[in-house]
């Protein structure tokens, strides 16, 4: 019989690669012979980058850059090969993650800006790398992705024909983008890729104080304006929605310079790797999440696997620590599901042995059944 165990994500107190040796010692201590393939998982802050070097290996180029809120750091993208070609993977966590903008001021948020992710890409494609994979997860920042623009050379001027400086929010005073320098940049041969995350278990209201309704409105409406005049002066067909947090997807930038824009961050990772293979040749799957909700249902791979387990009929069973109350709602999902009973004071060593104890019981279920 062959498991396959594959923890989502949990909160930073809970390690989920920790959470995958519990199943799997759970799974071993009732069926010892038992064929057993964990799913990589990372709770590294480089996220998705360090996931696939985990995988399938790399090195990592570190670069100087500015983040959201204009603070200079140092941060770093892995360089890989896929399909025989050398890859820069980056993530947009460390530049302008949710992270950033916690005990940030109202002001701070609105001026923040996307312009390190350009900073990344000048540095991908000035080393001779071609072929850029870009990781966008949930940010408060609002510019709609036009500072990563203006750090790959876009010239963006306000309504009295100024050029806006570079350090803040571009989309506050923007009328009008000049692209002719990224695009020249850039080139034709130039692949970029984004894979959008948007599964997190922050929210934003709970930990940042941000934007009123005013500012949003404001901040939408004149990405819909600028982007309408992209559209005519570069033959564009980007269409922001407005009041949609459009302003703070960054992906409409990236569109602007024909990037390939993938829904999935995890698909992507798991077609480049084989993952999929893997999962299809799978008996069982056990995966994990610290609780049945609308957010751990975007999980990128808990997500996958239910769709991958559900057209090859692979029974699947999910372990998690506490439903909501309409846990009901995803029940068709997940073939069996466990709680595990935990809370989020409880220790590690509580979590450990209490995971590896419910998948050491539903191991004996499976065989009981067999």
């Amino acid at each position: 019989m062959k498991f396959i165990i594959a923890p989502g994500k949990y909160n930073n107190n809970i390690s989920s690669t920790k959470i995958g040796q519990a199943i799997y010692s759970g799974i071993s201590r009732a069926l010892p012979d038992a064929e057993i393939a964990t799913m990589p998982v990372t709770d590294s802050r480089y996220g998705m980058p360090a996931l696939v070097e985990h995988t399938v290996g790399g090195h990592w180029a570190e670069i100087p850059y500015f983040d959201a809120f204009w603070n200079s750091k140092t941060g770093r993208y892995l360089i890989t090969n896929i399909d025989s070609q050398d890859t820069a993977i980056m993530d947009s966590e460390q530049v302008v993650g949710v992270d950033l903008a916690k005990n940030k001021s109202r002001d701070q948020l609105f001026h923040a800006t996307s312009y390190g992710i350009g900073e990344f890409i000048i540095d991908a494609v000035t080393s001779g790398l071609k072929n850029i994979v870009i990781c966008l997860g949930k940010t408060a920042v609002a510019d709609g992705g036009l500072g990563a623009l203006q750090a790959l050379g876009a010239k963006i001027y306000d309504e009295n024909n100024e050029l806006i400086p570079e350090g803040e929010n571009p989309l506050i005073a923007a009328n009008r983008i000049d692209m002719e320098d990224v695009y020249e940049l850039l080139g034709n041969r130039t692949r970029i890729t984004v894979l959008l995350n948007f599964s997190t278990e922050y929210k934003l209201c709970d930990t940042v104080e941000y934007l009123n309704d005013t500012q949003e409105s404001f901040l939408e409406d004149n990405l819909v304006y600028v982007t309408e005049k992209m559209n005519q002066k570069y033959n564009l067909d980007i269409h922001p929605m407005p009041h949609s947090d459009s302003i703070k997807t960054l992906a409409g930038a990236f569109a602007m310079i024909n990037a390939r824009i993938s829904r999935s961050s995890f698909e992507w990772i798991a077609k480049i790797t084989g993952m999929n293979e893997t999962i299809r040749s799978a008996d069982i799957i056990i995966t994990a999440t610290d609780r049945i909700s609308d957010d751990s249902m975007h999980d990128d791979i808990l997500y996958h696997l239910s769709r991958i387990a559900g057209s090859e009929k692979i029974p699947t069973f999910v372990l998690c620590n506490n439903f909501v109350d309409n846990f009901q709602d995803y029940e068709q999902l997940f073939t069996g599901i466990f709680s595990t009973q935990m809370t989020e004071y409880d220790d590690e060593i509580t979590i450990f042995e209490n995971y590896e104890s419910v998948a050491n019981q539903l191991t004996r279920t499976l065989l009981a059944f067999k």
